[in-house]
């Protein structure tokens, strides 16, 4: 999809070779590494929201309905009072990523309505995803895409997070460790069924 969407886009300047080789390096550092061979932000939304599925979807993940094939069926257990209780308190991890991108949009409101090239939803998603994932994907940040430019402004070589409040960076350190403790909460070792 990125070589087909990208091709006279992003990719353009590069032999074929470079082409689908860029385009598969992506496509697995998106899963894992996020380390990039291209500037995140000129590529196609569509291609961002499927690095975003891909970041969000753990590898393990089919989309073919299977049957279980152990034979040995799980006793139903007796639940407490507390544990019924905690299980309906207990929202999915797509709730929780949501409630994390609304708490930045609040604590970046103010750039958002500043710079919104820059600070913009689908890059405030990617980044959140990405930290969730522990993939290290990001937007980045530049002058040159500002509105009213900033004689001030200095461009870095860090994320797009680096340009976040520090209420925001604090949020985002929290997804980080949300991420990693997914492991705990999604029935871990078997495969989600889409």
């Amino acid at each position: 999809m990125l070589c087909g969407m990208e091709w006279g886009g992003a990719l353009r300047g590069m032999s074929a070779w470079e082409k689908v080789s860029n385009a598969v390096f992506l496509a697995v550092n998106s899963r894992h590494t996020g380390e990039s061979t291209l500037d995140l932000f000129t590529l196609a939304p569509a291609i961002l929201v499927l690095f975003v599925l891909m970041m969000y979807l753990p590898p393990y993940t089919t989309w073919f309905p299977f049957e279980e094939s152990s034979g040995v069926k799980d006793q139903p257990r007796e639940e407490t009072q507390g544990v019924r209780l905690l299980k309906s308190t207990l929202l999915s991890q797509l709730s929780y990523l949501a409630i994390f991108v609304i708490a930045i949009c609040i604590t970046e409101r103010e750039k958002l309505k500043e710079d919104p090239l820059n600070f913009n939803l689908l890059s405030i998603v990617v980044e959140v995803v990405s930290a969730y994932g522990n993939v290290g994907f990001s937007m980045g940040y530049s002058c040159s895409r500002q509105i009213s430019p900033d004689g001030m402004c200095t461009d870095r070589w860090t994320g797009f997070a680096g340009r976040w409040s520090d209420s925001g960076k604090l949020i985002l350190i929290l997804v980080m460790l949300f991420g990693r403790m997914k492991k705990f909460s999604m029935k871990a070792g078997k495969a989600w069924k889409l």
